[in-house]
């Protein structure tokens, strides 16, 4: 990480006056009066003044901002407090016996920074300590994305849930391609003032929805004629609630006089969601639809098209492969599996399994098959929500006999107002809610509606509803939340007890806060993907073939089916004592179904991990039906991705303070659906990945 020093105070010593009093007494007044001024370098104002003098018994500073000090030794310390570049006037006057003195008058500069560590930390991450030039992140996955502002919108709303643009995608057409050019520069003075200035080299990449702006008459997105120039200044301030605490640096940039960052949506307002040497991450409403969130990624050097610079490697030993050249299961030698189900931290659909099913060597080939198991959508149904008081009191919320309910469905669930399928036992309502959670749905899956009245918790803390699970041990989660500020909200979870039949769930909300509840939001099988929907296999040589440094090429052809989501990567061998991201990740490949053949490449390391890793991407036109090398060389002093000995990616310029300086050990797999993997085909049977051989070089 590149180091500047604090905004240093300074000062400037002029003498401007000496007088010594004349004295006619027999008494002998202090004479040689010297003066020592120490100004602290942490930007606090603090200042130290050491007096000495000849026959002095006191001495007085007066410190030029109207308050003064006396001190019997001649040491006193002061505290400026006034922001920014300033000049004081100090007098010292050294008192003798029988009212002499001697007194010296002096200026100095303080240069006071009452910014946090925080603060200063963003500032030097934007300036480099004086002045840096930021470039759109165009060779990145997500270098312009689109997601929901709220989370009463469609669900999660903290990341670029709707639109992600894909490695130069806007590079390659002239009516975007303006976008590609940009050149973003902050400085910083001495006062810690913070100033920008785009450079759009005369075009700007505009919103549709604001082409107004510029008399535009395109109304997709496109590169006008922009007078973009000009010095703006920029605020840093804190901000809250927008999102989740910890997808965001809880700091923001102001832009004065209508300042943008290079897309224009009419924002000059931008939440710093991340920020590293290396990339800034923003997030920004859209002016003219308030539903919107855009974000923005710039990196610190301009972004180069891969396949203009061939590999020239310094690793050409070989020191371990496997060649896959044994039919059966994978050498346990140099393999292990992880197994099961449960997201992988990712809310993907596949369980893993060691099956022959799902992995086995053939034919010169290690193939990982993920499989479509059939299975069927989750299926559960809900009837008549009650808040209940102390006393037994109950007031309904809906019991959906009346007017059609409408809701708001999130995740890939589906829910409607239907005849009820079993009205018997503890529910004989002629209406009930059905609750369709679809193979390939999110595991948070939901929907809500919206209350007529806020529901009084405080009073009636008890909610009950009646719901009907094919399954017993579902969890149900119940939530109410301020329509207005869904920050605001309390959950509770209970769990069905009979399989196939009506029940009642009982939720206790005595603990929820005094807010308003305007809002009911349900879950099933929270945290679960339909039952048996896929699987598929990660294999991995943890504890087998474990390495620092070295080229590693595995030659593999790609699996293209929507949903699908394959990997070649390696995590750091202390996973299990220090946890992800501290231990690093190096991902050679990755690829999904729904963008074919756009193959990436990314580090995950503490301040760059999950969505603000460092990430590279190149198309490869045949990456689903060739064979193809992707390659990571990893040294010391950086790491390089390569396909087909291209180099596609420079990530990272190596130091002691990254985690790749460790052993590693490699995962490949082939996940389904997810945060990466997405919408899963509706016709999805099965499909492979096929790796011919996998070589480590030192």
């Amino acid at each position: 990480m590149n180091k500047i020093l604090p905004l240093v105070l300074s000062f400037i010593i002029v003498f401007i006056s000496c007088s010594e009093d004349d004295k006619t007494s027999s008494n002998v007044g202090p004479s040689n009066l010297v003066i020592s001024t120490e100004i602290s370098e942490d930007g606090s104002g603090s200042v130290s003044l050491t007096a000495t003098a000849t026959n002095a018994f006191s001495f007085v500073f007066d410190f030029g901002d109207g308050t003064s000090k006396e001190s019997l030794n001649g040491k006193v310390a002061k505290v400026y407090s006034q922001e920014g570049e300033n000049t004081f006037t100090i007098k010292v006057t050294a008192f003798g016996s029988g009212d002499t003195s001697i007194s010296e008058t002096f200026d100095i500069v303080v240069d006071v920074n009452t910014l946090s560590a925080e603060d200063m930390e963003v500032i030097t991450f934007l300036t480099n300590g004086t002045t840096k030039t930021w470039y759109v992140a165009a060779s990145q996955p997500g270098h312009l994305g689109l997601g929901p502002a709220r989370e009463d919108i469609d669900g999660d709303w903290w990341y670029a849930k709707w639109y992600s643009a894909q490695a130069f995608e806007k590079c390659a057409s002239g009516d975007s391609d303006c976008f590609c050019d940009d050149e973003l520069t902050f400085t910083v003075a001495s006062d810690g003032a913070l100033s920008y200035e785009l450079d759009n080299k005369g075009q700007t990449f505009f919103n549709g929805a604001h082409k107004d702006v510029v008399g535009g008459t395109v109304t997709e997105d496109f590169c006008y004629d922009f007078d973009a120039s000009g010095v703006k200044e920029v605020t840093l301030s804190p901000v809250s609630g927008n999102v989740p605490d910890a997808e965001t640096t809880g700091m923001q940039l102001d832009f004065s006089d209508a300042g943008f960052m290079s897309y224009y949506v009419g924002s000059s307002t931008y939440e710093i969601l991340s920020i590293s040497d290396e990339m800034l991450y923003v997030r920004t409403y859209d002016s003219a639809n308030a539903d919107f969130a855009w974000y923005l990624r710039f990196s610190s050097e301009p972004a180069v098209n891969g396949g203009d610079e061939k590999l020239e490697t310094i690793y050409t030993n070989l020191v371990w492969s496997d060649e896959f050249d044994v039919d059966g299961a994978p050498n346990p030698d140099n393999w292990g599996y992880d197994l099961g189900a449960g997201g992988w931290g990712n809310n993907e659909s596949q369980a893993y399994t060691a099956n022959s099913e799902n992995v086995k060597v053939e034919d010169g080939l290690l193939k990982i098959t993920a499989i479509s198991e059939g299975g069927e959508a989750g299926v559960y149904y809900f009837d008549d929500i009650t808040i209940e008081n102390t006393t037994g009191t109950s007031v309904s919320i809906q019991d959906f006999e009346g007017e059609t309910q409408a809701f708001s469905d999130f995740g890939g669930a589906i829910t409607t107002t239907i005849n009820n399928p079993d009205a018997s036992t503890i529910n004989n309502s002629t209406m009930a809610a059905e609750f369709t959670k679809a193979i390939g749905a999110e595991t948070w899956a939901g929907t809500y509606f919206d209350l007529a009245a806020a529901a009084d918790l405080n009073t009636y803390s008890t909610i009950k509803l009646k719901t009907w699970s094919p399954e017993v041990g579902v969890v149900v989660k119940v939530k109410f939340e301020n329509a207005a500020n869904t920050e605001e909200s309390y959950e509770v979870d209970a769990t069905t007890t009979v399989s196939n039949s009506w029940e009642e769930l009982t939720f206790d909300f005595s603990e929820a806060p005094d807010l308003t509840y305007d809002r009911f939001v349900i879950f099933f099988d929270f945290g679960q993907a339909a039952a048996g929907s896929f699987t598929s296999a990660r294999i991995k040589s943890e504890n087998k073939y474990e390495f620092t440094y070295g080229r590693v090429e595995i030659r593999a052809k790609l699996p293209s089916t929507g949903g699908t989501w394959p990997a070649l990567w390696a995590l750091g061998a202390n996973f299990d004592t220090v946890g992800w991201p501290a231990c690093g990740e190096i991902d050679i490949m990755e690829h999904v179904g729904n963008n074919n053949n756009v193959v990436s490449s990314a580090l995950h390391y503490p301040g760059n991990f999950g969505g603000t890793a460092v990430v590279g991407a190149t198309t490869n036109s045949t990456a689903t039906t060739e064979f193809h090398n992707y390659t990571v060389e990893w040294t010391p002093e950086s790491i390089k991705f390569v396909v087909d000995d291209m180099v596609i990616h420079n990530s990272l310029m190596n130091t002691a303070g990254t985690p790749f300086n460790e052993d590693f050990f490699f995962i490949m797999n082939v996940a389904v659906g997810g945060t990466l993997g997405g919408a899963i085909d509706s016709e999805f049977t099965e499909d492979t990945m096929e790796v011919d051989y996998i070589r480590v070089y030192q």
